[in-house]
Parts: C-alpha cells; structure tokens; sequence
C-alpha cells in the first residue's frame, strides 16, 4: 500500500514540475523594476543585472560631461555588460543650461532580461562658459562693440565674427558672457580654438563684472591667428571669490595686421572655448620678467631675453619655457599687453608667470593729446560707444586729411554713450591749461567736452563744457582750468550721445583738433624751483620764491655778455600761442643796477624765429626797484607755434663785465583775445 502511494506521489510531483517547465517557456523577459516572489524567481534563474553610478551627480555648466561616465552594470551570468548600457531617453541633456535632468538608461543580458534605470544630473552655473561649442545658435553669448563694428553668425557649430571696424583698441570688439564664479586661490586656464583667414588676432580674458569690469589679468594676451586652426591658453590664479566674472573674447585692434582699409573686413573662426580647473604647483622660479614700460614705434620687445628659469632643485629648465602671447612694435592706444612664461616639468607640474608690457604713444609734451590733431586718424583715441547700458551706435570715419568724422546713428539716451576720448594727459597742481575743440557738424547739434580724472569716478578737473553748440561751419571751443592738483591719465572727451535729450539721429560731426595746451609758463612764480625754467650761461638760484641772477666782473661765476642771447633764463614746454589771440606778457623784476632788459619770445619750431623781440619787449630797469614790465602781441598765422619759448635775454653791450643781480618774482602771459 506505501508502494502505491508513493507511485501516486511521484507521479504528481512529476505533473508538476512538467507544469512549471510549461510555464517557464510561455512567460515573458521582466526586468528588475518587479517585485513579486514569483518574478524575481525568474529573474535570478536568467540572470540579476546589478547597476552602480547611479546616485544623483553635479556638474558645472560648459564642462564636457560624458552621461555613461561611472555607470556599471554587472550580470550574475554575463558578468560586466557595461559596453552594452545605452541612454533610452537622455531629457534633452545639455550642459549649456543649468537645471535637472533624468537620463534613462537600459542594458540586455544574453537571456534576454532588460534592466532599466535612471539617473539625475544637477547642471549648476560654476567656472565654465555656457554653450562654449557654440551647439546653441546665439545662445548665452553676446557681441559687443563699443568701438568698431562686427556681425557674428553662430549658425553653423561655431562662431564666424566678420569685422568691418577693429577700432582702435582691443575691446572695441568683444564676445562675452557674465554669471560666471570663481574661488579665491583656484587656478583657471582659458582655452579657445580660432583661426582666421585674414591673419587678424585674437586675445580672451576675465573682467570682475561686480567691480566696474575690472580686467582680472594684467592686461590682455594677443595671439596672432593664422588661416590653421590654432589654440589659445591663458592663466589666472583667483586672489579672491568672484561670483560674477565676464568671459570675454576680444577682437578690436591689437596688433599692426588688424589695421582695415576703407569697405574691408576680417574674418575670424572661434569654437571650443573652455574654462577648466588646473593644478599649478608654481614650483618654477622665473628671473629676468621684470614688467617692461615702452614706446610705440620702438617696443622691439624680445620675450626670451634674459629672462631664466630654475626648478626647486635649482635645476635650469629654462630651455623648457613656452610663451604665450605676441607684443606689437606699434599701437593705436596706449595699452597694457602681456606675455605669460609656462614650464610644465617632467612630472607634469605646471608653473607659470605673467609679465606686462605697456606701451604708450609718443607726444611732445605730458600734458597734451595724443595725436590731438588727426593728422593720424584716429591713432591714441578710443572710440567708445556704449551699448551696455544704452543703445548707441556710431560710424568712425578717418577721412584722410587731418580730419575724423562720426555719424551718430543712435544718440541713444546719455551724452557718454557716444563718445571720442583718450586717458593720457598729465596735468600739474597750480598749472593753467587749455582744452581746444574745433569741429563742426552737418546739421546743427549740440555736444558736451569734458576733462576729468577716471581715477576718482570721473570727477570733473575742469567745468564741463556742457550742450555746446556746434553749427555747419567750423566751431572753435574751449575749456579754460588751472590744475587744483596733480592728475595723471586726466580724461579728455567728446560727447556725441543725446546730451539734452533733444538730439536727433544720422548727424554727422567732423573734427580737426581735440587738444590740450597752455600758453601760459609752467611754474611761472618760481616758487620753490626754477624747473622747468633753464639756466643758460647764468648764475642762479631761488630765494623766497624768486629767481636771483648774480654776474660778477671777474673771476669764478657769470659774466654778463654784450648780445642779448649770451646770457638767458628762458622756457619751451610746449606753450601754444594761436592764431588771432592777443596774450599779454607780465614780468615783475628788479636790478641792482640801472640797466635795459629784454622779454621775448622765440618759436622754437622754427629755428628759434622771432615772435616778439622788438622795441616793446626791451624795458629800462631802474636800481633796486620792482618794475612791472608788460606788453602785448597779437599772433598772425605765421606767428603761431605749438612750442614758444618765453626767454629773459640778460646780455647788454652798456652793462657788459658788470657784477649785479637781477631778481624776478614771476613771468606771466595771459590769454586777452575775449577779455574787454
């Protein structure tokens, strides 16, 4: 009977598992996502795929992020099927903007069981540019010109800049976005790739957007761009936190293959343009990279001269210096280039340093323009419009003459937003100085011309000349100051914006002369020196703010010569006596003797010609008594010179070998021409 049953009981445990095998067959692939007995019994006898990498990842906007970096997948049969995971819906995924995205990811084993998962990825706004391949037309990236003219087409994976104006600067052109955050002691490499058919150049850099759009190198590095695509690299150590740094390509006038003639145009490829985190050992010391000070015409900078470097072992590795950055011989505006040095040692450390190289313009004297007359285009002026915080737009005209000419398109809605200015000028405390602006308009305008200090909020030096009228014929208009202190990199400007509100658009303003000059001596009071007065062949020296002339009649010191120009105090620092003005010359002075004395004055420009030396200018001194001595000239056109020379003559045939002392308390010459 046990016999019977047991057959029995075999026989439906055979039923069964018959039945079991039936249903293996006829079921269909699950996946890990379910969760009853039943299934998961399946699942384990096809196979259990095990997943890692999945936990939820930050990443900063602009960085190359790769959505199946970290992820595994594992296979209780297969074993590693992570080759075999694809991204079944990546949400769109894009590194360019910041927000939250679900990638779906999903992987088969050899049994055909398919595994699902998802995994979330945080962009956040961090050190990295935003659509730095430029996959976004347009997007996040902005074109600026404040002082030249381009057009950009991002259309086709990359930006295509066409430059019709490089201005006179480098970031008379630029390409920039803002939002970007860097932390205090980081180091920040910058790195594009550009080219361009016509050889112009490039520079990039990092402006402090939240500190008036400081530069945060020292200067700008300049790249010259060949038609071969080529990469461009900065550096920058941050000094502190910045949460809001301006990433900006520059595109303006750099170097001598950026100039464009009339109806040209330029062309310029960039792409790939990448902020990324670097690890600078700095354990390079570089010699010889002192910042360098020059003049434009002879910069004839040579980066590698004398300049060395040493490892911490006091290794030489100067043979493994590379430079970046290129230094013109020649420049439109005074600028502050630099060059950095690289050495990256065996082990993959990277050291490096920036050296500056400032070039300015030539002039003849501190305190003028640059180029005041356009006799050299636009040359040392910037050309500024603003279009940040305005709508301006101006075209620049060089028209060959000595004459420069802007048509205002837009007047935008502020006298600053349109502007023809230049930083240069030096002026000294207690000094009287002239601003000169002679321009004129094809349709009556009105303008502003300022003078003011960019050190200190551009506060005024001198009252500005505000909504002066310009007509059709030639306007000549000044600003009169006296200096209240030293100023360096005074401001000299012309406001084309809207400066009353009612100005119109599509006015052209033609300019011939933006200069600063002075008619008047410097230190014409001899207060404490007699600089920059020049003795020549006479004894002198300074007593309670006069000049004191001692001749003797013999033995060591002066002696008085029997022609005029034998014995000389004079002056030539550029003073500028125009034509049609009357200046009157002031000179109080005394004599220990009775004896003639002669005040003239002489164009230096001209070999010295005469410009007041005749009768009038002779005065008879009586013994020890002050004398004003005073006369009056009216200047010609050929009488007029941009450098007089303001000069006692102490030679005198009747009073030649005679000892005496002469004393003068000050020498003055005052503009009268408008003075009733």
């Amino acid at each position: 009977m046990k016999k019977v049953l047991s057959l029995i009981t075999l026989c439906l445990l055979g039923l069964m598992l018959a039945s079991c095998s039936e249903k293996k067959e006829t079921t269909t692939t699950t996946t890990e996502e379910t969760t009853t007995t039943e299934e998961m019994t399946t699942t384990n006898a096809e196979g259990v795929i095990t997943w890692t990498g999945l936990e939820e990842e930050t990443v900063v906007r602009g960085d190359s992020i790769d959505l199946l970096e970290g992820i595994t997948a594992t296979d209780s049969i297969d074993g590693d099927i992570t080759d075999d995971i694809t991204i079944t819906d990546d949400d769109e995924f894009t590194s360019s903007i910041a927000g939250g995205y679900t990638i779906t990811y999903s992987v088969n084993n050899s049994t055909g069981v398919t595994s699902t998962k998802t995994k979330s990825f945080i962009v956040s706004v961090g050190h990295n540019v935003a659509n730095g391949d430029f996959a976004i037309p347009e997007y996040s990236w902005r074109l600026d010109i404040p002082g030249g003219g381009a057009s950009v087409d991002t259309s086709n994976g990359k930006a295509e800049f066409t430059i019709s104006n490089p201005g006179t600067a480098w970031w008379s052109v630029q390409y920039y976005q803002t939002n970007i955050i860097f932390e205090e002691g980081v180091t920040y490499s910058l790195s594009l790739k550009a080219s361009s058919p016509d050889g112009r150049s490039i520079a990039a850099g990092f402006e402090d957007a939240d500190g008036g759009y400081a530069m945060m190198n020292p200067g700008f590095l300049s790249m010259q761009l060949t038609e071969n695509e080529q990469e461009y690299r900065i550096y920058f150590t941050a000094d502190k936190d910045y949460n809001n740094v301006k990433v900006v390509i520059y595109l303006g006038h750099q170097l001598e293959s950026d100039t464009l003639g009339a109806e040209e145009t330029h062309t310029v490829f960039v792409d790939d343009v990448n902020v990324e985190i670097v690890e600078a050992q700095q354990n390079v010391t570089f010699s010889g990279v002192d910042n360098v000070e020059a003049v434009s015409g002879a910069v004839n900078f040579n980066p590698l001269d004398g300049v060395t470097a040493t490892d911490s072992e006091s290794n030489d590795v100067t043979s493994d210096i590379e430079v970046l950055g290129t230094i013109p011989n020649t420049v439109q505006v005074a600028s502050s280039y630099y060059v950095t040095y690289v050495v990256e040692l065996a082990d993959g450390s990277l050291s490096y340093c920036h050296r500056r190289v400032s070039i300015s313009l030539p002039k003849d004297f501190e305190y003028q323009t640059v180029n005041g007359n356009f006799d050299y285009g636009f040359m040392g002026w910037t050309q500024d419009v603003n279009q940040t915080e305005g709508t301006g737009a101006a075209t620049f005209t060089d028209n060959g003459d000595g004459t420069v000419s802007i048509c205002v398109d837009n007047v935008s809605s502020a006298g600053w937003h349109i502007q023809l200015q230049q930083a240069s000028s030096t002026f000294k405390a207690g000094e009287s100085y002239v601003l000169r602006a002679v321009l004129k308009a094809d349709t009556a305008r009105k303008v502003d011309i300022e003078i003011v200090d960019p050190g200190n909020g551009f506060a005024q030096i001198a009252p500005t000349l505000a909504a002066a009228d310009v007509g059709t014929d030639w306007t000549t208009l000044e600003i009169h100051f006296t200096a209240d202190q030293d100023y360096n990199g005074a401001k000299v400007g012309l406001l084309l914006g809207n400066v009353d509100g009612l100005q119109t658009n599509g006015i052209t303003v033609t300019i011939d002369e933006l200069q600063v000059y002075k008619y008047d001596p410097f230190n014409e009071e001899f207060d404490t020196t007699n600089e920059p007065w020049t003795y020549d062949n006479i004894t002198g020296e300074i007593v309670n703010g006069e000049v004191v002339v001692t001749f003797v009649s013999e033995g060591e010191g002066t002696i008085a010569g029997s022609d005029p120009w034998n014995n000389q105090l004079y002056q030539s620092s550029g003073s500028r006596l125009i034509a049609g003005h009357t200046y009157k010359i002031e000179v109080y002075l005394k004599s220990s003797i009775a004896r003639n004395i002669r005040l003239w004055i002489e164009d230096v420009d001209k070999g010295y010609s005469a410009i007041a030396t005749g009768e009038e200018t002779t005065f008879a001194l009586n013994v020890d008594e002050y004398q004003l001595c005073s006369y009056n000239v009216t200047i010609t056109d050929e009488l007029a010179t941009g450098n007089a020379k303001f000069v006692v003559m102490f030679g005198d045939a009747e009073i030649a070998g005679t000892a005496h002392t002469v004393t003068i308390d000050y020498f003055r010459v005052t503009d009268i021409t408008n003075v009733e």
